[in-house]
């Protein structure tokens, strides 16, 4: 589980990207696992055909024409086998290739719209740092304001004891003269 709220890009989020690019990394690798299991059970193959023919090997028998031409036929017909097997090895990468080829196409889009996301984050990202500045900005000029004001109270009570000070001269002054 992913923690947060992700902003949408396009018609997908960004957890969505993500799961579907882990998905074609492991089916690429699955693909390649498989691929390279099929390559070594046709080498085995071909490795235990090979050796057949070298054990079932028999010398050329000058003595008899017809025997020297079965050791040929079938030195032909291993030769013949030989060529299908490099034909369909041939012929099975091709398409592999191909395939692997459609896979790695698909990752660069997926990775494309990862970047895309990642750029919307960022984009998200500086303004979130944009209206924090604001904030503190507004809070520091508060904090200003507060100061002042608090100085000017101050000056006010002041300036209101020396009146009623005054006040209370000027009220006895009265009495005195009265």
């Amino acid at each position: 589980a992913i923690a947060g709220n992700f902003r949408s890009s396009g018609s997908k989020t960004d957890a969505q990207i993500l799961k579907k690019v882990s998905t074609r990394l492991q089916d690429f690798e699955a693909q390649i696992t498989a691929q390279l299991s099929n390559m070594q059970g046709d080498f085995d193959k071909k490795l235990s055909h090979l050796n057949r023919g070298a054990s079932g090997m028999r010398p050329l028998d000058t003595t008899s024409a017809s025997a020297g031409l079965d050791t040929i036929a079938e030195d032909l017909d291993a030769l013949k086998y030989d060529v299908g097997e490099l034909k369909d090895l041939l012929s099975n990468n091709k398409g592999e290739i191909n395939h692997v080829r459609r896979i790695v196409l698909a990752c660069e889009r997926d990775m494309e719209d990862f970047t895309a996301a990642m750029d919307a984050v960022n984009v998200d990202l500086d303004e979130m740092r944009a209206r924090v500045d604001a904030t503190h900005s507004i809070i520091t000029s508060r904090q200003r304001v507060e100061a002042t004001m608090t100085a000017e109270i101050s000056t006010m009570r002041l300036d209101i004891g020396d009146i009623q000070e005054a006040l209370k001269n000027h009220d006895s002054w009265m009495e005195d003269v009265s």
